[in-house]
């Protein structure tokens, strides 16, 4: 694939990811209780289960994107020089969305039986303890990925310093946010993750990160591909400087 495909694509799930997952969070039915409980769920369940289903199969939709957005991050930063702690975040960060859209895909389910007569507190009453389970463990493993991600943005710097910073703390916040038990932190996980994938696919939407020094080049759409030879060392460069001379010494005689 061209460079310059691979950058639209990058910048495309990188903008959209975050519009989906906040889109998600503005149409689930509100939770009037402080923290999420079994009561307000059975409630909100049995008041409208159609958008209750429609809420989680939207969740699911938007958990894929967010991968693919983590996934073009990644390869931002790898091609910006950084692999160590964005190698380390992927998998975390994959599997922790792996597991909460397991979470949600089950819900459309809950949403059905509702219909049906069934005691709907019962229900999920019944299934709160593998449900708490899957997620604290989504969540920690996910706060992990964020970090790794956090440090490796940090230290490739793919975009200008205050960029940079600003996507930094987006990811803790967004880390952060998902181990807390509020829906009202629902909205602070939307804008997070707008600010933290939204200057990144404007980056890759204009060419990629491109080291501050100046001193890497990137190919510009017609060249195709980006060069990935690495610039000749210190020393190398000595040698043949050196053998150049040797060279010139002989031939003078």
């Amino acid at each position: 694939m061209p460079a310059r495909t691979r950058d639209w694509f990058r910048a495309a799930t990188m903008f959209t990811a975050p519009v989906a997952l906040f889109a998600m969070i503005l149409y689930h039915p509100f939770l009037a209780y402080t923290t999420v409980t079994v009561e307000g769920l059975a409630e909100v369940i049995e008041t409208d289960p159609t958008r209750w289903s429609l809420t989680h199969m939207l969740a699911v939709g938007a958990l894929a994107l967010l991968v693919l957005a983590f996934q073009g991050l990644h390869d931002m930063l790898r091609e910006a020089g950084e692999e160590r702690w964005s190698s380390f975040g992927l998998p975390l960060v994959t599997v922790a969305l792996v597991f909460l859209a397991a979470l949600a895909g089950k819900e459309p389910t809950v949403a059905a039986v509702s219909q049906t007569g069934t005691d709907v507190l019962a229900l999920v009453q019944a299934t709160s303890p593998s449900t708490v389970v899957l997620f604290v463990a989504s969540a920690v493993t996910f706060l992990f990925g964020a970090l790794a991600f956090a440090m490796g943005a940090m230290r490739a710097v793919i975009m200008g310093r205050t960029m940079t910073a600003l996507v930094v703390v987006a990811l803790v916040v967004l880390g952060v946010a998902m181990l807390t038990p509020l829906f009202t932190i629902g909205y602070v996980i939307g804008a997070a993750a707008i600010v933290a994938f939204w200057p990144p696919a404007w980056a890759a939407a204009r060419g990629g990160p491109v080291a501050e020094s100046g001193s890497g080049e990137r190919a510009t759409p017609d060249e195709g591909e980006r060069s990935t030879a690495p610039p000749p060392r210190a020393a190398d460069r000595r040698g043949v400087f050196r053998h150049s001379g040797r060279y010139g010494s002989h031939t003078g005689h």
